[in-house]
């Protein structure tokens, strides 16, 4: 991930990044103290090479910081005997999902789960003849929005 002096910045427009997202500040205040007119902070936040600035700079801040402060949150709340068991459940729910343990799947749902590049012809004729019904609906429901654009003349 770049940093904020791989973009090409003016050394004003690397404060204003710097403030917005290190430093929490509004971008009215930002500008004010990186010397910019405060009415004029939403177009120089839009110039691409600062608005691309902003967005990796607030990527790098969640990995380095956010991430991390998170996980000891909730580290320290599933540690915690006063919190809830409801909430404790929940939360390490969350957390096994975001760290990629999925649950897994029963053997009658695996194939419902499985996208449809995946099946094989065999599934996909199973999965069109349950679903059936439903195509027919959606399909009656498109053909009635359905506009005549042809050329009559």
């Amino acid at each position: 991930m770049p940093s904020i002096a791989a973009y090409d910045l003016s050394e004003q427009q690397r404060t204003l990044v710097r403030l917005i997202v290190n430093e929490g500040r509004r971008p009215e205040e930002a500008a004010e103290i990186a010397g910019y007119h405060p009415k004029s902070v939403y177009k120089t936040m839009r110039l691409p090479a600062v608005a691309a600035a902003i967005s990796e700079s607030i990527q790098l801040d969640l990995a380095v910081v956010g991430a991390p402060l998170a996980y000891r949150v909730a580290k320290s709340l599933l540690q915690d005997a006063s919190i809830s068991a409801r909430v404790r459940a929940d939360l390490s729910i969350k957390v096994l999902d975001r760290a990629g343990h999925i649950v897994p799947a029963r053997k009658d749902q695996a194939s419902q789960h499985k996208s449809l590049s995946e099946m094989s012809r065999d599934e996909l004729a199973d999965f069109i003849a349950s679903n059936q019904a439903e195509i027919d609906k959606i399909e009656a429901e498109l053909a009635s929005r359905a506009k005549d654009v042809s050329y009559l003349g």
